[in-house]
């Protein structure tokens, strides 16, 4: 399979993909999904600042 082949196979799948998941987000019952709180924000940024001092300690030879 040449390059050109998979590129457009791989747009045809993103495309179909795509109408697919359009399609169903249209159903009446479709249920969205609850907007982030609080709670999931707060996680976020803790998570962020473990990692950010963890990559610190590892760039400064704390953590080997």
């Amino acid at each position: 399979m040449s390059k050109e082949e998979k590129e457009l196979s791989l747009e045809e799948l993103i495309s179909s993909e795509t109408e697919k998941r359009l399609n169903e987000m249209e159903q009446p019952d479709y249920e969205f999904p609850k907007r982030i709180g609080k709670v999931d924000v707060i996680v976020m940024i803790a998570g962020f600042i473990v990692s950010a001092v963890l990559i610190a300690l590892c760039m400064t030879g704390v953590i080997q």
